[in-house]
């Protein structure tokens, strides 16, 4: 997926930063405006980290829907869900966002898992008529993120997107390309992911960029990014889960899993802490005093003794204190908790706080 950013021949693009094998703008020369506009009128970022699986054959649904966490077979062309690829153990192996076309399905996987995503289905599949293709190279992805992003894709589309439920998506054009905005809900504030083709995607990110800046926004780094996500508690792979991971400890049991649907690769696991039991680490908030943002993997303690590992970590305007996401153990991962986190040579005081971090933005 090395491949120039659409957004890095901008004057304004000040550093570069590399994420999961992807190089990317970590800023625009000014990291707290960029934060500004995400959280009250709209940014344009380069989403460069997701890659893109295509799944076609006549059993594609009933394939896919016996291999991940979320009811496939639920889903109209048009709609779209959030879903987890489990080991037999009920670790996540990859996480995933699934988009229902007539004649398709499309899979959106982060880069720290998108091969061992592809690597996985395609073992599974024997007798199905089902082939997954990894399309990742054909496409670029914008994010279009803010209270304002929808009048900026309306402004760039010629005409307003319907209202979307979270991961459903709709055909527009952009220019001379046809482009496919999906509902993206996971920053806390309203958003859009536009999958173009990425010989179109120079053009298209002048256009949205264009159409951000009518509405009061901007061009957007991973910096920013890094910030709202952090604030509104959702976890990454690679950074907050992997595959050492179950569900539940990564809080996906509300946005990823369904508990109905049947027979899946881990769901006996997955089911039976549900149902019988619970987990004995949980991703959590923490709010540290002082100034300092701890590294991930620093260690967090109560008392001597070690309960966690920090996973994301920033400074958030929004609080004026650093944050962090942290792996702890259950018996410290109640609100209100007092802990201290090691961070340079130094123990920063911390206090548990449910997630999100920052309350969720509505649309403007």
């Amino acid at each position: 997926m090395d491949r120039r950013s659409p957004l890095a021949g901008l004057p304004e693009a000040a550093a570069f930063t590399e994420v999961a094998g992807v190089r990317l703008p970590e800023h625009f020369g000014d990291p707290d405006a960029e934060y500004r506009a995400l959280r009250e009128a709209a940014g344009v970022l380069d989403r460069a980290t997701t890659g893109l699986l295509r799944l076609t054959g006549a059993d594609r649904v009933r394939f896919l829907n016996g291999m991940i966490t979320n009811d496939v077979k639920a889903l109209t062309p048009g709609a779209g869900l959030y879903a987890a690829l489990c080991s037999a153990q009920g670790k996540v192996l990859g996480d995933l966002r699934v988009l229902a076309l007539e004649e398709a399905l499309l899979l959106l996987c982060e880069a720290a898992c998108r091969a061992r995503v592809a690597q996985t289905l395609e073992r599974f599949i024997i007798a199905d008529d089902a082939k997954v293709a990894d399309a990742s190279g054909e496409v670029a992805v914008l994010g279009c993120y803010g209270p304002k992003a929808a009048q900026a894709v309306a402004r760039v589309a010629g005409s307003p997107p319907p209202e979307l439920a979270p991961h459903h998506h709709v055909e527009v054009r952009v220019g001379d390309a046809h482009a496919r905005v999906v509902a993206t809900p996971f920053l806390g504030v309203p958003g859009f992911d536009l999958l173009l083709p990425a010989e179109a995607a120079a053009a298209a990110a002048e256009r949205l960029l264009e159409a951000v800046k009518g509405v009061g926004g901007r061009a957007v780094g991973h910096t920013a990014f890094e910030t709202i996500r952090v604030e509104a508690g959702t976890p990454w792979y690679g950074l907050d889960f992997d595959e050492n991971t179950l569900p539940q400890e990564a809080g996906l049991e509300t946005t990823a899993v369904s508990f109905t649907k049947g027979c899946y690769i881990g769901q006996e696991t997955v089911a039976r802490i549900h149902f019988r039991g619970h987990v004995n680490r949980r991703l959590t908030g923490l709010a540290l005093e002082g100034n300092t943002v701890p590294a991930r993997g620093s260690r967090v303690l109560r008392g001597e003794a070690e309960v966690g590992r920090v996973t994301s970590a920033v400074r958030s305007p929004a609080r004026g204190t650093p944050v962090a996401l942290a792996m702890l153990r259950r018996e410290a991962g109640e609100p209100g908790t007092s802990l201290t986190v090691e961070a340079a040579g130094t123990h920063l005081t911390a206090e548990v706080i449910p997630l999100p971090l920052t309350p969720p933005l509505p649309a403007a």
